[in-house]
């Protein structure tokens, strides 16, 4: 008799002791450490986002700019979503906006390896940079908080985190010259009779393709920037600067 209410009780205690454990189980704490997480960055609470990184993850990183995450949404819970070559994934749903998903190591206690969230943000780090070092080459990378490299006799700046790749020249004296050449394209049409265009590419599309560009200029030092008409002379939107001569509209 004793024997079988032994044998009986073992599931019993097998069940109340996985009740207890739960809420120490990995799966748990993962969960929470998502959420802990995603509710630091969406509170502006940088500093403690980077504390729940891996060293790997926090590297290049300053507070300020994960700053830009805060008033992000906060999945209402995260769920166990598998693992990959990232880590151990965890996926929270963002209603009609989609998902959210936050990769974790636990080699070193349960930390961040990736965020969808941040790697949307980091995909303008390179835009970010350039424009910083162009306003200040003397400055700090908006991304990581650290020093530009700059070198005044050759103007070259590089990024201590490669947005620069092996650098970039701040100087406008490339862009002057194409700016005049575009100016230059500019009073050829308007000589050949052409009624003055709103645009640069309206210059390639009423002349019948015989001047311009299709698509129109693009500043040399900055491939995203292209030029613009700005009363009757070349202006560049990068360097914030116009040809020097003017074209009598």
């Amino acid at each position: 008799m004793r024997r079988s209410l032994l044998l009986l009780s073992i599931p019993v205690l097998a069940v109340v002791f996985a009740l207890l454990a739960r809420p120490y189980s990995l799966g748990i704490k993962l969960e929470q450490n998502a959420d802990d997480y995603s509710q630091a960055l969406g509170n502006d609470q940088p500093e403690i986002a980077l504390s729940m990184m891996t060293e790997a993850a926090a590297a290049g990183l300053s507070p300020e700019f994960l700053g830009r995450l805060s008033g992000e949404p906060v999945p209402d819970n995260f769920r166990y979503d598998g693992r990959d070559d990232k880590g151990i994934r965890m996926t929270g749903s963002l209603g009609d906006a989609g998902s959210r998903v936050i990769w974790f190591s636990t080699e070193n206690g349960i930390l961040v390896t990736h965020d969808t969230a941040l790697d949307n943000i980091l995909g303008s780090a390179v835009l970010l940079c350039r424009e910083s070092a162009l306003a200040d080459p003397e400055g700090f990378c908006p991304v990581s908080g650290r020093a530009y490299e700059y070198n005044p006799d050759t103007g070259n700046v590089t990024c201590p985190e490669g947005h620069l790749g092996e650098g970039m020249v701040i100087s406008s004296d490339a862009c002057a010259l194409r700016r005049d050449s575009v100016l230059i394209e500019l009073t050829g049409y308007i000589e050949a009779g052409y009624p003055f265009p709103d645009t640069i590419e309206e210059m390639f599309v009423l002349s019948d393709e015989e001047f311009g560009r299709r698509g129109g200029y693009r500043c040399p030092d900055n491939g995203y920037k292209y030029y613009e008409l700005r009363n009757g002379a070349i202006y560049c939107p990068f360097h914030e600067q116009c040809s020097e001569a003017v074209v009598n509209q």
